[in-house]
């Protein structure tokens, strides 16, 4: 048996098996969960509850995350290539240096949340609510379209070859971008330069 502790030592679940790899923890009450550094490939935890749990360095390669909540979670470093994190809940969670590469984040809320230097290259974020903090994060290649990002911090991330059409990119602070190759919320290709630092100024107005 393994046993999931929260941050108190409290024992919340007991798990069978000798890992928790491939585990079946869908539906799971683990709010305040310690799982810092813990190999969670492969683990279902579909619609689990993570509110305040800390999974800061966890490998979430390939783990089935749908509908789960991590509102205030701490996921800073973890790793989660092709984890599946649609409709996830993500309110105020650390995400700092997280690494999601081809991560599904399609109607994730993130609203709050903290996403400095993450990386989400290649991922599906498609209607997602990304109102947080971006800087210096990669989103390269990654699928925008219809996404909330209403006053996102952009500045410095990396946005080459992403598509945000029909996203919502009204007050987005975007300075340093890197937009080659991206397309805007209109539509239409950006070319290579930077974004220059242009204050109060509508996105889709640098580029006439």
């Amino acid at each position: 048996m393994v046993p999931i502790k929260d941050k108190a030592g409290k024992v919340l679940l007991n798990v069978k098996g000798d890992s928790l790899v491939g585990a079946n923890l869908s539906g799971a009450k683990l709010e305040q969960a310690d799982l810092a550094g813990a190999d969670l490939s492969g683990t279902s935890m579909n619609n689990t509850d993570l509110r305040g749990a800390d999974l800061s360095g966890a490998n979430l390669t390939k783990a089935m995350m749908k509908g789960v909540c991590l509102e205030g979670a701490f996921l800073i470093g973890a790793r989660g290539t092709k984890v599946d994190l649609g409709e996830a809940i993500l309110h105020g969670a650390n995400l700092r240096k997280v690494q999601l590469q081809g991560a599904k984040l399609r109607l994730a809320k993130l609203q709050g949340a903290d996403a400095e230097e993450a990386d989400f290259s290649g991922a599906d974020l498609s209607l997602a609510d990304l109102r947080a903090n971006f800087y210096r994060a990669n989103l390269s290649h990654t699928d925008l379209r219809g996404a909330n990002l209403s006053g996102a911090n952009l500045m410095e991330a990396d946005l080459e070859q992403a598509n945000m059409l029909n996203a919502n990119l009204s007050c987005v602070r975007m300075a340093r971008a890197k937009i080659n190759g991206a397309v805007d919320s209109r539509g239409r290709r950006l070319g290579g330069a930077k974004v220059p630092v242009i204050k109060a100024r509508p996105w889709w107005q640098l580029w006439g």
